[in-house]
C-alpha cells in the first residue's frame, strides 16, 4: 500500500524494528525451543541470555503474533512453529538477510560512492563457511514450492539433457525431473560449498542417479556442451551488464541446435520502477554487490537476441517472477 499520509510514513520508518526483532530471534534459536508453553526464566538460561531483555524481546513477538502467551509463559505461534521450529525450519533465509544488515546500514555511503566499500555478496560466497551455508539453504526455504509452480509451465519437449547454472541446493533439479520424467540428466553448475549442500539435500531422492554435480566458476570454467535446456535462476541480478551478455552467451555456446535457454529473475518493467519487490532488490544488489541489479525483462529479451537465439518470450511465472526464454536456431 502506498503511503498517503504522516502515519503511513510512520509505520514505513519503523519497519526496521519488527524485523530486527524476527531477525535476532532466529539467531538466537528462540522458536526452536519454544515447542511447548516455557517461562522466560527457564528460556533465557538456556540460551545463555539475559532474562529481562528477553521477555521484552518475546512480548514484542507476542504482539508481532510470532508466539503466543499464556499463564506459564510463551510458546510458538502456529506461523512460527511451521517455518521457524525444527520440523520444517526456513530461518536459512532470515539468517542470510541478517547477514546483509550492515551492507544495508551503509546505503548512504554506497549512494554517495556509487558502490559498496566491501562487496558483502563476494564474502558470503567465497570466505564465510556460516554465511555460506545459510545462504545456500536460504535459495532452498524460498524455492521449495516455487519451483515446481515455475517449471510446470515451460516447454521442455523433447528435452533430454539439462544444465542449471548456479543450481544451489538442487531444488530446480528435483522440480525439473518431477516435471519431466523424459530428462534423463539435470546438471548443476556451481561453486563447491554450494554442491557440498546439494548433496546433503539430495541425499535418498530417488533420481539421485540422474543428477550430476559439476563445479567450477561460470566467470571462467567451462560449461560443457550438448545440453537440450538450460536453466539460470536468480544469478543475473548479481552481475553487471557486461557480465550477464557474458554468461548468456556461454549459456548459448552450451546448447544444441534447437535448444532453449530459461532466465528467471525478479524482472523489473519498461519503467524500472515496478514492480515493487523487483526495485527493491535492485537496490539489494547496490548495496551487496560491484555491478549487480534488477533487470528489465526486455533487457534480458534483448540481450538473448544479442547472443543469436529466437522465438524469445517473456512472460510471468509467479507473483514475483519472470521467465525470458529463447530458442537456439
Amino acid at each position: 500500500m502506498k503511503p498517503e499520509n504522516f502515519r503511513d510514513l510512520m509505520r514505513l520508518v519503523h519497519g526496521f524494528e519488527s524485523a530486527k526483532i524476527l531477525l535476532v530471534a532466529n539467531d538466537l534459536g528462540l522458536f526452536r525451543v519454544l515447542d511447548r508453553e516455557r517461562g522466560a526464566v527457564d528460556v533465557a538460561g538456556e540460551l545463555g541470555v539475559d532474562t529481562r531483555a528477553l521477555e521484552l524481546l518475546m512480548n514484542a513477538l507476542t504482539a508481532l503474533g510470532l508466539l503466543e502467551k499464556g499463564g506459564d509463559g510463551y510458546r510458538n505461534a502456529p506461523v512460527a512453529a511451521q517455518y521457524l521450529a525444527d520440523d520444517s525450519y526456513r530461518g536459512h533465509i532470515f539468517r542470510h538477510i541478517h547477514h546483509c544488515w550492515d551492507s544495508w546500514n551503509d546505503l548512504a555511503g554506497v549512494i554517495r560512492r556509487g558502490g559498496p566499500d566491501l562487496v558483502r555478496e563476494s564474502v558470503i560466497l567465497h570466505d564465510e563457511e556460516a554465511w555460506n551455508r545459510d545462504f545456500i539453504r536460504g535459495m532452498d526455504d524460498v524455492t521449495r514450492e516455487l519451483a515446481p509452480q515455475v517449471v510446470s509451465g515451460l516447454d521442455l519437449a523433447g528435452a533430454r539433457r539439462l544444465l542449471d547454472v548456479g543450481g544451489g541446493p538442487g531444488t530446480y533439479a528435483r522440480a525439473f525431473l518431477a516435471a519431466y520424467p523424459q530428462l534423463t540428466e539435470v546438471t548443476i553448475f556451481d561453486l563447491p560449498f554450494a554442491l557440498a549442500v546439494a548433496r546433503e539435500r539430495l541425499e535418498g531422492y530417488s533420481r539421485r542417479d540422474d543428477v550430476r554435480l559439476l563445479a567450477g566458476d561460470f566467470h571462467k570454467d567451462a560449461f560443457g556442451d550438448g545440453f537440450d535446456a538450460i536453466w539460470i535462476s536468480q544469478v543475473l541480478h548479481s552481475q553487471s551488464e557486461a557480465g550477464c551478455r557474458t554468461l548468456l552467451a556461454k549459456a548459448v555456446q552450451a546448447l544444441v541446435p534447437g535448444g532453449r535457454l530459461f532466465v528467471h529473475e525478479f524482472l523489473l518493467d519498461d519503467s524500472h520502477a515496478a514492480p515493487l519487490t523487483a526495485a527493491l532488490f535492485a537496490v539489494h544488489m547496490l548495496v551487496m554487490t560491484a555491478g549487480g541489479r534488477a533487470y528489465g525483462g526486455s533487457e534480458v529479451a534483448g540481450w538473448l537476441e544479442e547472443a543469436g537465439l529466437v522465438d524469445i518470450e517473456v512472460r510471468k511465472v509467479s507473483d514475483d517472477t519472470g521467465v525470458v526464454q529463447g530458442r537456439k536456431p
